[in-house]
């Protein structure tokens, strides 16, 4: 007597539904995988942005000029050798023309509009004070090119600097002066962002060595002479 398969449709009907879903499953799994490696490919030609702000004209374009095709040489030449992880490097440059009102303008625009990866730039302390407090509350790296030691320091996570501190100069050139008898000085210095900072490490370090300061003159930007009482 044969027996009857009564399951044996049911069972193969089961079997092909889980295999259709199972395949569907794949293949959502990978258009996603899919589409997440074009997502990364996408970001990884992505440029690397570098903004900067720099004197390049007004008072300080002594410092800002040079600064603004050094930048541009370097990045010209780190490109044309495959650029920083596969991915080029693009410049984003404005002139604050020595003006701290400016510099912070134009940080802002780098940070919030251009949406740069790192600034570089602030050819004056000036400048370079006016937009530390944006990089530090946006959390973008910030890497001055001015000299005072106000800086960074206090340290600050955001923010960094290439040149010796302005009290590194101090201590140098007073100690030369010393070496060579000279213990008496007078002082001039600007009243600007680095001037007034140089000043005061000057009056610090000429205290310590024991040196005096016979005259103590500033002068402002405006100033087209100066008397010395």
């Amino acid at each position: 007597m044969k027996q009857k398969h009564t399951h044996a449709p049911a069972q193969f009907g089961r079997t092909k539904t889980m295999f259709k879903t199972v395949i569907r499953r794949a293949g959502k799994c990978a258009a996603v995988a899919a589409a997440g490696l074009m997502m990364m490919s996408a970001q990884a030609a992505e440029p690397i942005k570098i903004g900067s702000f720099l004197s390049v004209t007004g008072p300080a374009s002594f410092l800002g000029d040079p600064e603004l095709k050094t930048l541009e040489m370097y990045v010209e030449k780190i490109n044309e050798e495959g650029g920083v992880l596969g991915r080029q490097l693009e410049l984003i440059h404005y002139d604050d023309v020595g003006n701290a009102s400016s510099a912070r303008n134009f940080a802002s625009r780098l940070i919030r509009s251009d949406q740069v990866d790192i600034i570089v730039g602030g050819s004056t302390t000036g400048a370079t004070m006016a937009a530390v407090p944006l990089v530090e509350q946006a959390q973008v790296p910030f890497i001055s090119l001015a000299g005072a030691v106000v800086i960074t320091n206090p340290v600050k996570k955001w923010v960094f600097k290439t040149p010796q501190t302005d009290r590194m100069a101090a201590e140098r050139i007073l100690a030369d002066m010393k070496d060579r008898g000279i213990t008496k000085f007078g002082l001039i210095s600007g009243t600007g962002g680095f001037g007034s900072s140089g000043r005061t490490q000057t009056l610090e370090v000429a205290e310590q060595m024991g040196m005096e300061v016979v005259a103590d003159e500033t002068y402002s930007g405006s100033d087209t002479e100066k008397k010395i009482k």
